[in-house]
């Protein structure tokens, strides 16, 4: 074996190399896709379970909001920043099914809650104060609209 053999050996061991390499980081990269998007479903779920908890620890003040009957200066900041809180989640979900992270099963029912959440009473003042954009997705299709 002369040494030209010799560099064109080695050039072929180094190919072999790289492409095991490039295997190897194919098979990280999509590892590490999978935990991002678990991570990104655990901290939906995470805030959700705050949400819940916050509500169920507020219900008789949730149970007043829907009473009708005349609600305090305390009450109706309250009911603001719930609506607040509730429009930061909504986008939180948005973005997450916009990215693919969430199936179209768990934003579906969702989207409903929504359109009927926004019925509730005090969240048209909130946002016509906050004065953002709401972002809806209906089949497929992403649709801004301002309430």
């Amino acid at each position: 074996m002369n040494l030209n053999d010799l560099a064109n050996l080695g050039q072929i061991v180094g190919a072999i190399g790289v492409m095991i390499t490039l295997v190897y980081l194919a098979v990280q990269i999509r590892g590490n896709t999978r935990v991002a998007s678990a991570q990104a479903r655990h901290a939906i779920s995470e805030f959700v379970l705050r949400i819940s908890i916050f509500r169920a620890e507020h219900a008789d003040r949730f149970a007043k909001f829907e009473s009708g009957v005349e609600l305090t200066d305390g009450d109706r900041q309250f009911r603001y920043w719930s609506h607040v809180q509730f429009l930061l989640h909504a986008e939180t979900y948005f973005h997450q099914d916009e990215l693919g992270l969430m199936p179209d099963a768990h934003w579906r029912p969702y989207a409903r809650y929504m359109t009927k959440y926004i019925q509730s009473p005090g969240f048209k003042e909130a946002w016509e104060e906050i004065g953002a954009i709401c972002l809806v997705k209906n089949s497929g299709t992403t649709w801004r609209t301002i309430l």
